[in-house]
């Protein structure tokens, strides 16, 4: 195979224009109810009987009388965008005043969809839908929820930075040829935090055209189109984009209705001219497969009454779906325009024409494509299709008035390969992450590891235990990354500004705006504790950052906690990030930011009835109550405004960070330990198996050996292999003595939280050797030895593996000191424990 030249430049990739709601959009079929039944009807029954000009003659009546058809217009978008404070602003009345409609809130409130008249045009209806992104409306079965099919012009309305679901509900749209505005709420909001942010650079007008320009150029990008795009404030219609859109809107309804009456009389009239085309086709077969039709006839030529022939087959053709001359003067005279003008945009009247350098025999062959069919065969369906298309040009009236018509040859289209939903896509990644995931931390030196690792080695437990306490005595030096995480436009880099104390403009603090700014992770040392590192990182969800790869590229396993951040609504991304966390072990704070701004918000809404306290409960309340259901465990949330440090919770997270780091740095220190250190004696562990593995099957056993007593001697070589092997993991008396020492502990305190240095006790109830029995008995079932196939090892081989397995575990459960001075220590493998009991 040839290769590729090197100076071929590489192919421009192509914009992926398919939603991740494809999968839905092929199940639907898009309705509307602009095109009365009667209408239907009626264009059917003029189609039916070849009266093209009745068909378009009811067409046009219907166009201008266009503004009375019904138009339904879904207001969309990720929940807490304020889509319901829009249509209360389009119905002309505030949330709180009388005739209010669509409900608002801090939480939730819409979760069904709801109909409103819209008050100054009432053929159409406002449709107020579930937000997206909420934990009960996830992408997957979004559109089948909300009756997406149904709608005939949508509004997409976003608060705060551009969403990884503003862009898929934007290319859904275009998928099922709708169209639709794209309204960002909240921008007073937008503009106070970036005056705040950057007060003395601050320049509105500035602001707001970056903002726009932004949105339209995410837009372009994942549609190929340019919608237009309204920066409102719900609360101050006088201001920004709103008086802009409400005129918009206003003046394109009747171009909306037009498109959706064009599309669909496009599909009406489709079905019916076609099964007029198929039935015609079908007569056209049935005359060709006589035996005639099917000799090879030698062409020489048409003789000029075959081509008159032919030319009255065409003429009857056309006269049949009326498109013939006398129909065609009067659809040009009900069009008001020339019949030469309008028989330019069809090609049936002129397949007759000649054209320079080529015979009209010539042009006909080349729509013969069997040379041993009948030609008048592959003739008569040219003419049938030909005139088909025809009809079909015509009757998009509208279009034929705008732009010239080209013949369109019949292509078949290929679906298009359906993509995930943001749910997959969230599950998908984040279970694939968990596939290969490995906890990373640095609050473990290498330096501290290799000590540990060497002194497990040489048998010194003492020694590893006398390390471990040290680093742990120095914990307030250890270093420790704390990352934070939501989406986009959550407040995070503001968050991190005002943690570390310093103001959003300031030189060095995290850079903050009213676009996508935190393009990479990126670290800032706090200033009041040096040893924590923050990490900045970018919001999932934005159309830089899908979720599919944002915890590998976000390097989930390199920090140590976490905090995340969201606004508004609790969004089902925030459940999958809390879930995520919860998965790796890890802790983490739930921040709800812009609650100033939520505060605000409910009291310009609703002045009769607010009450703060009221209302920073019901948040929270939902908050905890979304964290409860996704983990069946609490966790600490905290309401806070960026950029008032004193008010609400913000001191409280403050305070509650800083006293509780040292205990984030042992947690996350002993589970790091907890990994070193069981490798390393689970690796000697396992060397001793093997040996009295291979030791076991050299002296032959296999052989059936009969059960006879212990005596003397052979119980003292039993207590002298355990003993052997407590002094292998160090865990012999001389260094049991060394250890109580460390945990300022007597001995027989130490030695009552083991196992190992009881197994050989004796009990009055049982004798040793009895004992001895049970263990080896036990212990050859548990593991699914050869002993209950009537196959026995030396006795001395099961008690080895016990004496291993528990000697092992004493161990591990030494050297998790923390949790040996305050609980009891986790329970060995069940046969160990069993084992005892007998």
């Amino acid at each position: 195979m040839g290769q590729t030249s090197s100076s071929t430049p590489p192919q421009k990739e192509e914009p992926d224009l398919t939603s991740s709601f494809d999968t839905n959009l092929h199940n639907f079929k898009m309705e509307t109810k602009i095109l009365s039944q009667e209408l239907i009807a009626l264009i059917g029954s003029y189609l039916k009987d070849g009266n093209l000009r009745g068909a378009v003659s009811a067409i046009s009546d219907a166009l201008s009388d266009i503004e009375k058809a019904p138009l339904s217009i879904a207001v969309m978008g990720e929940t807490g965008a304020g889509k319901s404070s829009l249509i209360n602003a389009l119905q002309g009345v505030g949330p709180d005043e009388e005739g209010a409609t669509a409900s608002t809130g801090v939480t939730c409130t819409t979760t069904e969809r709801t109909a409103y008249p819209y008050s100054k045009v009432p053929s159409v209806t406002l449709w107020d839908l579930p937000g997206i992104g909420s934990t009960a409306f996830q992408p997957h079965d979004y559109l089948k929820k909300i009756k997406f099919e149904e709608y005939d012009f949508f509004i997409i309305v976003s608060s705060g930075r551009f969403k990884h679901n503003d862009a898929e509900l934007a290319k859904a749209i275009v998928q099922v040829n709708r169209r639709f505005y794209f309204v960002q709420t909240h921008t007073d909001n937008d503009l106070m935090a970036q005056k705040q942010c950057n007060p003395q650079r601050f320049n509105r007008e500035n602001t707001l055209k970056q903002i726009r320009n932004s949105i339209s150029s995410i837009l372009k990008e994942v549609t190929q189109q340019e919608p237009p795009v309204f920066l409102v404030s719900n609360f101050d219609v006088s201001d920004f984009d709103f008086p802009e859109l409400e005129a918009t809107l206003l003046r394109d309804l009747p171009a909306q209705k037009r498109h959706i009456f064009m599309l669909t009389l496009s599909a009406v009239t489709q079905s019916a001219i076609d099964q007029k085309r198929d039935s015609l086709k079908q007569k056209v077969w049935k005359d060709s497969v006589m035996p005639r039709a099917w000799i090879t006839i030698p062409f020489k030529g048409w003789t000029k009454n075959d081509i008159e022939k032919l030319e009255e087959t065409l003429n009857l053709c056309r006269s049949s779906f009326g498109l013939d001359e006398a129909s065609l003067e009067n659809i040009a005279e009900d069009s008001h325009m020339a019949l030469e003008e309008l028989k330019e945009n069809i090609k049936s009247p002129h397949l007759f024409s000649e054209e320079e350098g080529k015979s009209l025999t010539d042009k006909l062959l080349e729509h013969i494509s069997h040379p041993y069919f009948s030609k008048t065969f592959h003739l008569h369906n040219f003419f049938i299709d030909t005139v088909t298309n025809d009809v079909k040009i015509l009757l998009s009236k509208e279009e034929l008035f705008t732009e010239r018509h080209l013949f369109l040859e019949t292509a078949a289209c290929k679906p298009s390969r359906p993509s995930p939903s943001t749910a997959q896509l969230l599950e998908s990644s984040f279970e694939n992450f968990f596939k290969n995931f490995k906890k990373e931390s640095k609050i473990l030196s290498e330096e501290t590891i290799s000590l540990i690792e060497s002194h497990l080695e040489d048998k010194n437990l003492p020694g590893a235990v006398s390390a471990i306490s040290n680093a742990l005595r120095n914990i307030d030096r250890a270093p420790l990354n704390i990352a934070v995480t939501g989406e986009a436009g959550a407040g995070k880099s503001s968050f991190i500004n005002a943690l570390r104390g310093v103001r959003d403009e300031e030189e060095g603090a995290a850079p903050t705006g009213v676009t996508e700014t935190t393009m990479e992770r990126t670290p800032y040392p706090h200033p009041k504790l040096p040893q924590v590192t923050i990490w900045d990182l970018p919001g999932i969800g934005s159309t830089s950052f899908p979720p599919q790869d944002y915890l590998t590229e976000m390097k989930f396993g390199e920090y140590d906690f976490l905090v995340i951040i969201s606004a508004t609504r609790f969004k089902d991304t925030d459940a999958h990030l809390a879930k995520a966390i919860a998965k790796m072990n890890t802790k983490f704070y739930f921040v709800r930011t812009k609650i100033d701004q939520d505060v605000r918000n409910e009291k310009k809404g609703k002045p009769k009835t607010f009450n703060r306290d009221s209302v920073l409960k019901k948040i929270r309340g939902d908050c905890s109550r979304h964290l409860q259901e996704t983990l069946s465990s609490e966790s600490p949330v905290f309401l806070v405004s960026n950029f008032d440090v004193s008010d609400f919770d913000f001191p409280e997270l403050e305070t509650t960070l800083l006293s509780e780091l040292p205990a984030h740095k042992r947690h996350i220190f002993m589970l790091s330990l907890s990994s070193v250190t069981e490798t390393a004696i689970d690796r000697k562990r396992d060397f001793l198996k093997q040996k009295i593995q291979l030791e076991a099957l050299k002296a032959g056993a296999w052989a059936t050996i009969p059960f006879g007593g212990l005596v003397r001697d052979k119980i003292q070589k039993v207590e002298e292999t355990l003993d052997l092997y407590r002094s292998y993991f160090g865990l012999d008396d001389a260094s049991l003595e060394n250890i109580a020492k460390d945990f300022h502990v007597s001995v027989n305190e130490i030695k009552a939280h083991l196992k190992s240095p009881h197994l050989l006790t004796r009990t009055n109830d049982m004798s040793l050797e009895n004992k001895l029995w049970k263990y080896i008995k036990y212990v050859s079932s548990v593991t699914g030895g050869p002993f209950a196939a009537g196959l026995y090892f030396r006795k001395t081989f099961y008690l080895k593996n016990l004496f291993i397995d528990t000697v092992a575990s004493d161990a591990k459960a030494l050297l998790n000191k923390e949790e040996f001075l305050s609980e009891k220590l986790t329970d060995p493998p069940e046969y160990w424990e069993a084992a005892m009991e007998l």
